[in-house]
């Protein structure tokens, strides 16, 4: 399962390299300011979602970089709300364990060992949280969350080798840095949503498609 995701991610991402570089860059400009990040984020998926329809579905419009607009212009406050919340539930339990953790009660310590795990998950939920939040458009942001947490400890064999497998790309990419960086966020996006989209096929919410098998695996896509 984790590696036919990462593999269809892969595939994808080469196809499209053009548009999607284009994206990130874009991503990147429109960070800068900190507290756009959220749309912009919110813009990237909303793209990323469109590629993934086009080349995973049949007779879908091109995907163009124009969605990146509107993707932020309709999804924008979400995100920023959503991004609040995960952060502010992140603040909590680090001060929890920071809590039990000096305490001088021992039995109090003991609390370290499952407030750590529920950590755990919620940084792992973060990896179908945001494509999530475009797919659940009429749910409130605290169920969204909840189900991005329900996701990542229902599914737990994809959730940690695929997370695995993005920290060490995190970390790769840390370490490099500089052109690597041009490109690496509109791939994490593209995981994130083939992640999503096959735990959705699981579950029965959508039709499992694949893609067209006469397609060059050549030079990559450009924007159309």
């Amino acid at each position: 399962m984790a590696w036919n995701i990462l593999t269809l991610s892969l595939r994808i991402f080469w196809r499209r390299l053009g548009l999607l570089l284009s994206a990130n860059v874009i991503w990147l400009l429109a960070s800068l300011p900190v507290v756009t990040w959220p749309a912009a984020t919110a813009g990237l998926f909303a793209l990323v979602q469109r590629v993934l329809a086009e080349e995973l579905e049949p007779e879908q419009p091109p995907a163009r970089l124009i969605e990146m607009w509107h993707g932020a212009r309709r999804y924008g406050l979400r995100a920023t709300v959503l991004i609040v919340l995960d952060l502010a539930v992140l603040l909590v339990i680090g001060v929890a364990l920071q809590f039990y953790g000096t305490s001088p009660v021992e039995v109090l310590r003991y609390l370290i060992g499952p407030i750590g795990l529920i950590g755990l998950a919620v940084l792992a939920a973060q990896l179908y949280v945001l494509p999530l939040l475009l797919v659940r458009e009429a749910q409130p942001v605290p169920l969204v969350m909840r189900e991005a947490f329900l996701m990542a400890i229902g599914y737990p064999a994809a959730t940690i080798s695929l997370g695995l497998t993005l920290l060490v790309i995190t970390l790769a990419a840390a370490a490099l840095a500089g052109p690597i960086l041009l490109v690496y966020f509109a791939f994490l996006a593209v995981v994130q949503s083939v992640m999503l989209r096959d735990v959705r096929i699981r579950r029965g919410e959508i039709a499992p498609t694949r893609p067209p098998e006469d397609l060059p695996r050549g030079a990559p896509r450009g924007r159309r």
